[in-house]
């Protein structure tokens, strides 16, 4: 889904030079922070559900992913890999 800006690239004058408004079109909102993002700012994160033990991912945003803040995200029903 596209987004209209890159909450990281706002922030780094630099990256959003290097990545441009390409990345956007590939973009989604974090489901975590609910931020958007551009495709090269995502990293992707696992987890197990404790229902029935099935894996499943998803893409968040970087700073999300470097600061831990998807383990805090329903944690009641996941078992986070990483």
């Amino acid at each position: 889904m596209p987004v209209p800006y890159c909450h990281i690239c706002e922030e780094n004058e630099a990256e959003k030079r290097q990545y441009g408004d390409a990345s956007l079109a590939q973009g989604d909102y974090c489901p975590v922070c609910h931020r958007p993002t551009c495709r090269f700012h995502m990293g992707r994160v696992r987890w197990r559900w404790k229902h029935n033990n099935q894996l499943a991912d998803a893409l968040i945003c970087r700073d999300c992913k470097n600061s831990y803040r998807h383990r805090e995200w329903d944690a009641y029903n996941r078992d986070w890999i990483s």
